[in-house]
């Protein structure tokens, strides 16, 4: 097993099962690429924000809190739409993916 990698890590669940929209693995259109790259890059600019780097830390941090307030405003990701919520975490799946801490 590669360093960093968590096997069982809430990146990784989630990668699982948001898995199934598509976008992580193959070429999704071209509209959902844009819109995950900029809501990939608003991810990284608020970890730096914080005065952090992305790791699996700051990113499954992030990811946490995030989920947290898509809770307590009652989200439910049972929809086959990309709403903003399923677009900002598939686009954390997607860095975790890319930084190399999940599959």
């Amino acid at each position: 097993m590669r360093r960093g990698f968590f096997a069982e890590s809430s990146l990784a669940r989630l990668s699982r099962e948001f898995g199934m929209f598509g976008p992580l693995h193959g070429s999704p259109d071209p509209w959902l690429t844009a819109q995950l790259d900029q809501h990939a890059a608003a991810v990284r600019d608020s970890i730096s924000a914080e005065g952090a780097r992305v790791s699996h830390r700051s990113l499954a941090r992030y990811l946490h809190g995030f989920m947290d307030g898509c809770r307590e405003r009652g989200w439910c990701s049972g929809s086959d739409t990309y709403d903003w919520e399923t677009l900002r975490v598939l686009s954390v799946c997607r860095l975790a993916k890319e930084y190399g801490f999940v599959r």
